[in-house]
């Protein structure tokens, strides 16, 4: 709702308890000036809400002008109640009933935090908006109305209120939740854009290959998160900024975002020039959440080192002992960046501000450091020179999260339809059309797990850029694909061809190692057990198999446009 609308209906309401305190005000000082005690003042004060009371029907209540124009004073605040009560009832009951009847051009599900940032992204975007799930009833206008859930089935009155929207965004806390209404607005709203953003990582991803839905996006918000910090602070970029061998990366906390990020360090940020990553975790669970990992992926160790230390740096406490921290640290080489994930602002940032006084001890030179916090004015984005908290660089706010998740884009995933496109591009008339070449379709009717393959090939562009010497400032211009310039190229021969094969084919292990694939001398692989007999070095394949690696970077070339 419009902050100027809502100023008026607060200046409105306000009027009312200040008519109020007159007519007290005139009732009390009238009965005084007859020398009436002030409690009792008081007291007869009260009646001139009360148009029958006896006390104003004679003498002084009848005569005195502070009586006579306390009574309607009074008598226009019973009213101005009365009317203001039953307005509300009936905006209410007449917004929601419209609601269920109107289209709304987006439809926002849910009580997460989320939810409020992205009911009022869509009403600065000037779009009708209709947020099911809000904490209390709203409405500016019949374009912007908030509704708390109904008493009755969700999943209903998801249908109900879902009807023909062109957008929907599903921000539940309850994951499992969120999937039934999913299915309920996919129901409703067959054209839609439905984005649901999840908490679990793990569950996201096996929640949008079940769905397997084109117009149906399932992200995490931690993966989110992460994504857009990489995209915007290349870890491999600071690396070499900063002449180091391989990116080291420091999380404090490893919840959800600490383990996107890991992921995303390991599987989208290898390079030509960087040794595998290292990888130091802080939490108070370390060795319970590094089991849980390594059961899902593992073969971990063959795509970084890893150190998980059981402790805790905040304001509350610093352990284990600072030099052993200091220790481990140094042993692994120069620190390049840390990550601060906590559950709330307050904690990341004393957390934060205490590692920079670890740092500072230690004798370490200070990294980036990282924070994420729901709230982007919460600290201000990082300057040349800045101390304290003024040089953390914030990450992850809700507004950042959905404005990575393209949630009111008409065509989201803009990057991996070019990509895909480009690779359905340099196929044969025939190759298309084979209806068993499942990866040669066309977007909306590839299966999830192709559409996933072109996201993630996507976000490794960078990381195949920067190996190749591309500059920096070409492809961190704005969202989508970069474009080569004139005389770019991502390789100009088969040498080069050869090593970001290679390094595509590195990526492509390290993904399937962190889904929990392992190596088998199958002759097959077996999807049920994820076991594939690819998961070998580069130069131990053969060529036949070599050349799948060789056609994403000559799909990356395509896709970014030759250089003139």
């Amino acid at each position: 709702m419009s902050r100027s609308s809502g100023a008026i209906s607060i200046r409105a309401v306000w009027a009312i308890p200040a008519v109020a305190l007159i007519t007290l005000g005139l009732g009390t000082w009238g009965w005084l000036s007859y020398r009436i005690d002030f409690a009792d003042a008081l007291y007869r004060a009260i009646g001139l809400f009360d148009n029958n009371n006896d006390t104003y029907g004679e003498g002084a209540g009848l005569h005195d002008w502070r009586f006579r124009v306390g009574r309607f004073a009074g008598l226009a605040v019973v009213f101005s109640t009365a009317l203001l009560a039953l307005g509300t009832l009936l905006q209410q009951r007449v917004s929601t009933t419209l609601a269920r009847r109107m289209k709304q051009s987006v439809v926002v599900i849910g009580d997460d935090p989320l939810a409020t940032t992205a009911f009022e992204d869509a009403r600065s975007a000037g779009r009708s908006v209709l947020w099911l799930g809000a904490e209390a009833f709203g409405a500016a206008d019949l374009r912007t109305i908030a509704l708390p859930w109904p008493p009755q089935d969700r999943a209903q009155s998801v249908r109900e209120h879902a009807r023909g929207a062109d957008h929907v965004l599903i921000a539940h806390p309850d994951d499992a939740e969120a999937l039934t209404i999913a299915r309920a607005a996919r129901s409703a709203a067959k054209d839609a854009q439905i984005t649901v953003l999840m908490r679990d990582v793990r569950l996201a991803e096996d929640a949008g290959a079940t769905l397997n839905e084109a117009k149906t996006r399932v992200l995490s918000q931690a993966a989110v998160a992460a994504r857009a910090l990489a995209v915007a602070d290349p870890p491999f970029l600071i690396a070499r900024e900063r002449r180091h061998p391989r990116i080291h990366a420091l999380i404090i906390g490893f919840g959800q975002t600490g383990q996107a990020i890991a992921r995303d360090l390991i599987v989208n940020c290898r390079t030509t020039y960087l040794a595998l990553p290292r990888i130091t975790v802080i939490d108070p669970q370390a060795k319970s959440l590094e089991g849980v990992l390594r059961v899902r992926a593992p073969e971990i160790d063959a795509c970084a080192e890893s150190l998980f230390i059981e402790g805790e740096i905040s304001g509350r406490a610093v352990h284990p002992d600072p030099t052993k921290i200091a220790r481990a640290i140094a042993e692994a080489g120069p620190l390049t960046l840390a990550y601060v994930c906590l559950a709330t602002d307050v904690d990341a940032l004393s957390a934060a501000a205490m590692l920079q006084s670890l740092l500072r001890s230690i004798d370490l030179d200070p990294p980036p450091i990282f924070v994420r916090v729901r709230e982007l004015d919460t600290i201000a984005p990082a300057g040349e020179g800045r101390q304290g908290l003024d040089a953390l660089r914030p990450f992850g706010d809700l507004a950042a999260i959905l404005a990575a998740s393209e949630f009111l884009s008409e065509a989201p995933d803009a990057a991996a339809r070019a990509f895909n496109e480009a690779y359905r591009t340099s196929l044969t008339p025939e190759q298309r059309a084979d209806p068993n070449n499942r990866s040669a379709r066309s977007w909306d009717a590839l299966d999830e797990t192709y559409r996933q393959a072109n996201r993630d090939a996507v976000a490794h562009v960078p990381a195949k850029l920067a190996s190749a010497g591309v500059d920096p400032d070409r492809w961190r211009r704005g969202g989508g694909l970069p474009r080569l310039g004139p005389g770019e190229r991502v390789f100009r021969n088969e040498a080069e061809l050869e090593a970001l094969a290679e390094l595509e084919h590195e990526r492509w292990l390290s993904q399937r190692r962190m889904d929990g694939w392992r190596w088998s001398d199958g002759p097959t692989k077996n999807e049920t057990r994820r076991l594939h007999p690819s998961l070998v070095p580069y130069d131990q394949l053969s060529d036949d198999v070599k050349e799948y690696d060789r056609v994403y970077v000559r799909q990356t070339q395509a896709a970014c446009g030759e250089g003139d």
